[in-house]
């Protein structure tokens, strides 16, 4: 391929012609060569190559990732509303929750946008020391306190029933929180025989077992794996025994919360709650699932739940729910937790 118009090539080639046919004295050629420098460069401009302009001479962009402050929120003002939930935290992760690597290591996957220090951090192994099955487990007359509280071979803290009626297992934290977001990895097991509904009465949720409190402190289902209908749904319950205020994404209650997300199935799950005075919102796996603004939202100090009860099909629990239990499960079932963290509500 021959020379480019332009090329250093060209213009020693025409210095040589010029000095050997013209016989100019060297003085001159050394103007002739000046002249054929800048006619040249004037061709490079008259064919159209690409002539640099000074706004697109910035440097090539560093590969290197961004240092992102996840918490570059600021706090709300005194008796500012609060603001409306993201759908999904920019900081996601795989939703295959059991193995996935949280953004920094101390990020919540959903809200993390209300976040600020980490206050607690408990792994699956941990949490064995929160077992209150012989407590939890007598609340209603047809529960069994017959489920363990163990750990597998991944170190998840696993709440197993026995499959029999009203077998019932849980671990509460020991102490309440109030304003915080709280998150919390869990597998979810299935129902035999049908892989999308998950089985037993199995919750995550805030209440608080002082005798006298509920429902005037609030109550907070982020998961309720309902018996009569076989679906999760998220409800919050409060006023007094006389006079219970129920909101909920399934059909019950005075009103009825948006689904912003696919119902909560079997397997892991990574769930985020945000619980402060007059607001709540629950995430899945980083994705807002539902929000609730409300007076009735009493941001108290709630401890953390995590329950499994095999429902029997008798009077009592069909007249509690309506009609009878579908997703009991008669063969044993383990849910299995990989962590809790709980960040303070900034």
């Amino acid at each position: 391929m021959g020379p480019r118009v332009g090329s250093p090539n060209l213009v020693r080639s025409t210095l040589a012609k010029f000095a050997k046919v013209q016989m100019l004295p060297y003085a001159a050629l050394l103007v002739v060569g000046v002249v054929v420098a800048l006619v040249m460069a004037h061709a490079v401009v008259a064919t159209g190559a690409p002539v640099p302009r000074a706004d697109k001479l910035s440097a090539e962009p560093s590969s290197a990732p961004r240092a992102v402050n996840a918490f570059a929120v600021a706090s709300l003002p005194a008796g500012a509303a609060s603001p409306k939930p993201s759908r999904t935290n920019k900081a996601t992760a795989s939703p295959t929750a059991g193995s996935a690597v949280r953004p920094g290591g101390n990020v919540p996957m959903g809200g993390s946008e209300y976040a600020g220090s980490l206050i607690l951090n408990k792994s699956g192994a941990q949490l064995t020391s929160w077992d209150q099955t012989p407590d939890v487990c007598t609340s209603s007359s047809w529960e069994v306190p017959d489920g363990t509280v163990s750990t597998n071979s991944d170190g998840d803290a696993t709440l197993s029933t026995t499959g029999t009626d009203g077998s019932c297992v849980a671990i509460v934290s020991p102490d309440g929180y109030s304003s915080a977001v709280i998150e919390a990895d869990i597998n979810f097991p299935a129902l035999p025989g049908n892989s999308n509904m998950i089985a037993n009465w199995t919750s995550l949720w805030l209440t608080d077992l002082q005798a006298g409190t509920w429902p005037q402190v609030g109550e907070l289902d982020s998961v309720e794996a309902e018996p009569d209908v076989g679906r999760s749904a998220v409800s919050y319950h409060w006023g007094s025994s006389d006079n219970l205020q129920t909101v909920s994404t399934d059909s019950g209650g005075e009103e009825k919360l948006p689904a912003e997300t696919s119902d909560i199935t079997p397997g892991w799950h990574v769930v985020d709650i945000v619980w402060t005075s007059g607001f709540f919102a629950v995430y899945y796996d980083g994705n807002l699932y539902t929000s609730y603004h409300g007076s009735g939202v009493t941001g108290a100090a709630l401890q953390v739940e995590i329950s499994s009860s095999v429902a029997p099909d008798n009077s009592a629990v069909q007249n509690l729910l309506g009609g009878p239990p579908i997703n009991s499960d008669s063969s044993p079932a383990t849910i299995a937790v990989k962590y809790v963290k709980i960040w303070s509500y900034k």
